[in-house]
């Protein structure tokens, strides 16, 4: 997880580090570049001037797609120089126009009692503004903003400037020196069409002014992806993509580069979930705390309940009579499948139902009594859960929470009323858990063919079956095809996704809270 924040914590420390620094931000359309820009100048909290320049996105779009922007604006000094700015220029009466130029004075003015230490270096800027204005930068084909004529019975006032949007920037961040500034250019490709200046140019004009002499921070977008001419004009890129997995839609940022730090991490899958960047991490699973006792979540309509409430919204809880199956990829760490299971035992265990567990591994019933009961408390264990052991044939029963799988039949080990004999004083629904790992190695690959009458008896008595398998058991096809409720749980790109075939869902990200002493699945859906 990304400890309260959403973007990685590499970027930043690149940010906050000594001097000015300069971020490429690039992807295609739809990718989330402007979502990211925006969330650097939240979370930045510590750079106290923040300003986003867009040319071709308006205050109210941007409202519309982030309704915290607009709290943000009114808290903070945020500026925004957008659609609806320039287009005041030109729309302008002249009771509106002077009004406009005396805020551009105030920008510029210090008051009487402010010593100013330093100023924004001009110096790139003056000399692109006057190769503009001599007409040795630009193409004419781009109408240019500054010129103060008439052109087609329109009146465009002269502000000063061939560059209105970056010169009103350089005025604001001039007035929050010495303190540092965050500036967001939305987007590189949009200034380069509107003046006809080559975006390498207005690159290093800023880089030059701002980012080397000024201590400034700077963010470029660019409206493209892969590898670009103009990587090497940033101190860091970041590139955004989407590409397709299984039929879904997945985002990956890249880290490509950020001088001066090192990259602890280079590729995030992340979400752009309610408006917001969320990277997620590959880093060691969160700390678990001193083991408490499960709170067990309630059936609701008379489905029952997994044991965690994301698990349940996700899949609608499960019918009595439903047969589950989880495939879970190989290169999934247990970390992230051992809270699921436990979840499952603890919330059947803690309202007093029976519990039948195949667990992964061939794990003796000892060593899941050990690790469960400090979560359930003994009691309830000894009086809910079955363990089966893989024990020779004709062996003494072990523990007393062991039921023998002896390998000759699975129809009679693995027998229901056997099952719900030995659970006499629990309540139904039943859970019967079953690892296909282990019931393979115990009593072959077609075992799932073998179970019809465990199946069937589960559906007759409405308890809950699930059943845990992967892609090399042989088991996995049948056990998914007889599911009403079948997810899968891969490891791509260091993300742990949990996504569902029945019902069809999307990709979530899979991780767990441990802080209230317990596992709670964090589900989280990447859009």
């Amino acid at each position: 997880m990304m400890d309260g924040k959403g973007i990685p914590e590499d970027v930043h420390s690149f940010f906050k580090g000594r001097g000015g620094h300069s971020l490429i931000v690039k992807g295609s359309a739809g990718t989330g570049k402007t979502t990211l820009a925006l969330q650097l100048i939240e979370e930045l909290e510590d750079i106290p001037g923040g300003y986003y320049l867009s040319i071709r996105v308006s205050d109210e779009s941007l409202y519309n797609q982030f309704p915290w922007l607009r709290e943000k604006v009114r808290r903070s000094e945020l500026m925004k120089v957008g659609r609806g700015f320039l287009r005041s220029f030109e729309e302008a009466d002249e009771e509106e126009m002077e009004r406009i130029k005396q805020a551009r004075r105030l920008l510029r003015e210090v008051s009487e009692d402010e010593v100013r230490v330093t100023r924004v270096d001009r110096t790139e800027l003056s000399k692109m503004e006057g190769r503009l204005e001599m007409g040795q930068e630009g193409d004419e084909i781009y109408e240019k903003m500054g010129e103060g004529e008439v052109v087609d019975n329109s009146l465009v006032f002269d502000l000063g400037s061939d560059l209105p949007e970056i010169d009103i920037a350089y005025d604001a961040i001039d007035r929050n020196l010495p303190r540092k500034s965050l500036l967001i250019i939305d987007s590189i490709d949009a200034l380069s069409e509107r003046y006809g200046i080559h975006p390498a140019k207005l690159i290093n004009t800023v880089q030059k002014d701002l980012v080397e002499s000024s201590n400034t921070n700077v963010v470029y977008i660019l409206e493209s992806k892969g590898g670009t001419k103009l990587d090497y004009l940033g101190d860091g890129v970041i590139e955004l993509k989407d590409k397709e997995v299984h039929g879904r839609r997945l985002r990956i940022m890249l880290v490509e580069k950020l001088r001066g730090r090192e990259i602890k991490q280079h590729k995030y899958v992340f979400t752009l979930k309610e408006g917001r960047v969320k990277c997620f991490s590959y880093r060691a699973p969160q700390a678990r705390i001193r083991p408490r006792r499960w709170k067990p979540v309630a059936d609701k309509k008379r489905r029952v309940s997994t044991g965690n409430e994301d698990l349940d919204e996700l899949i609608g809880m499960l019918e009595r009579g439903s047969i589950m199956s989880i495939q879970v990829d190989v290169n999934v760490p247990s970390d992230f499948i051992d809270p699921l299971l436990l979840a499952f035992v603890s919330n059947f265990c803690r309202l007093k139902r029976g519990v039948a567990f195949v667990p992964p591994g061939k794990s003796s019933a000892d060593f899941v009594r050990e690790n469960m009961t400090p979560y359930m408390g003994k009691k309830y264990f000894d009086a809910s859960v079955r363990v089966f052991e893989s024990s020779p044939l004709g062996s003494l029963e072990g523990s007393k929470n062991a039921l023998q799988m002896e390998g000759s039949s699975v129809e009679t080990d693995l027998k229901w009323s056997i099952i719900e004999y030995h659970l006499g004083g629990a309540k139904h629904p039943f859970l019967s858990l079953m690892a296909f790992d282990t019931l393979e190695a115990v009593y072959g690959e077609n075992v799932a063919s073998q179970m019809t009458s465990h199946f069937s008896s589960i559906r007759k008595s409405k308890d809950i079956f699930v059943g845990l398998t992967s892609p090399t058991c042989k088991s996995a096809g049948a056990v998914a095809n007889m599911s009403t409720v079948h997810l899968r749980v891969e490891n791509v790109d260091g993300c742990i996704l949990l996504f569902g075939e029945k019902p069809y869902t999307g990709f979530h990200n899979l991780a767990f809270d441990w802080s209230e002493g317990y596992p709670k699945a964090v589900i989280t859906q990447i859009v």
